[in-house]
Formats: C-alpha cells, structure tokens, sequence
C-alpha cells in the first residue's frame, strides 16, 4: 500500500477536470512515541463528469496558511487547472491560503460548518426551532428567497441570539454562492459533508491503530480508506 501511495501523490493531474474542489482537514494520531495529533490535509474534487476524486493527502500541522499553501502549490505543480468553485469550511489558514493562491476563484463556505456555529450560540431548547428556520435560508429554492430568508431571521432573533446572528451574516454571501452554479449540483457543493463522513470512517477504523510507525505509513491508510468510501 506504501509504493502504491507515494505513486497516487505524485501522479500527473492536467488531465483531472476539475469543477468543484473541496478542501477539508481532520486530526489524527500520526507517529508513535508523541501524545499529539496532526492535521491531515485532504483535497478531493468532481470532474465534468460528476465522478468523485481524491487528489491530495499530506500532514499539514496545525492547518497553518502555509500547510495548505503548500497542498496548493503541489496540486498546481502536478499540473491541476483551476476549479470554478471552491467549498471549504472557515478555517483562517485555509481561507488565507486560497486567496494567496487563488484569489480570483468563488468559494462556497460550507453551510453545515455555519449552522453549527449558529447553533452553538443559541440555548440547547431553542437549538431544534433556530435549526429549522436556517434550514429554510440554506435550502430555499432560489438565492432571492434565501435573502429574504436570512432577512427574516435576523428580524426574528436579533435581539434573542445578537451573536448567533452576527455569525450568521458574517460571510453569509459564501454561504449561499452554491446558487450561482447548475441546480443539480447544490445538493453537493454547499456543505463539505462528503469529506466529513470519510473523516468519521477513517477515525472509526484507525482508533484501533493509536499511533502509526511513520508519517508514509499513516497518509496511506487514509488514502486506502478514502478510495474505498469513494467520498459518497
């Protein structure tokens, strides 16, 4: 599995279509003889074609902007074109670094990571109401109706929940730039939920490892992990 892995990340890329590129990181018991977790930087896209590919792995620390400044670069060294959109969660060192790197490209911040933001500022008995007015701003049927959505719900719960939706219209334009891009496709660009199914398979499975022996060794049970869910 460890020549297979170090084969599929150095492996040419200008022939990979990319339209939607999704950037996400999870934490994980790297090397033996440390307490420590890392952070494993994952990019995975859908090509033209609809199909789902993983593209890069790496350790990337802390997700520091130049952890995935770097994942960037090596994805662009490897000849991979530009994608028309960009969903991630809002991690400041990944927001940083596709702006250094990409700063013309749309990015979709995903709505999940938002709503779970939302939410954790709102008492636990109003959580289940607060979550079924959000799910009307996210699933409208139009950007307009999303709008006006979000308008009603800071005339709602402005003065209840200030910071929840002072988080809520921070940024709410990414949110909502899935509805720039085919129907058919918000279903899956608005939320980097793919990749964190795959991140709650790949911890399910490795609790039983703890500690891998070395960084190759750890990157290629994820790698062998994420093509097996295929990120569905």
């Amino acid at each position: 599995m460890k020549d297979a892995f170090r084969v599929w990340r150095e492996r040419d890329l200008s022939s990979e279509a990319i339209v939607y590129l999704f950037l996400d990181g999870f934490c994980l018991g790297v090397r033996q003889g440390t307490r420590g977790k890392e952070a494993v930087l994952v990019a995975h896209g859908i090509n033209r074609g609809g199909k789902r590919v993983v593209l890069h792995l790496s350790l990337g620390g802390r997700e520091s902007a130049d952890s995935w400044k770097s994942m960037l670069h090596d994805l662009e060294d490897r000849g991979l074109k530009p994608p028309q959109l960009i969903i991630s969660d809002g991690n400041p060192g990944l927001l940083r670094a596709i702006c250094d790197v990409w700063p013309e490209l749309p990015r979709q911040r995903c709505i999940v990571h938002r709503m779970w933001n939302v939410l954790a500022r709102v008492p636990k008995k109003r959580q289940a109401e607060v979550k079924r007015v959000l799910h009307r701003i996210f699933h409208a049927a139009c950007l307009d109706d999303a709008q006006a959505e979000a308008n009603h719900f800071l005339a709602r719960y402005g003065r209840q929940f200030p910071t929840a939706t002072e988080i809520l219209t921070k940024h709410l334009g990414e949110c909502l730039t899935f509805y720039r891009f085919p129907e058919h496709d918000w279903k899956n660009i608005r939320s980097t939920n793919a990749l964190e199914r795959a991140f709650k398979e790949v911890r399910r499975r490795t609790n039983v490892i703890r500690r891998f022996p070395a960084e190759t060794a750890a990157l290629a049970v994820v790698f062998g992990i994420l093509e097996e869910e295929h990120l569905k």
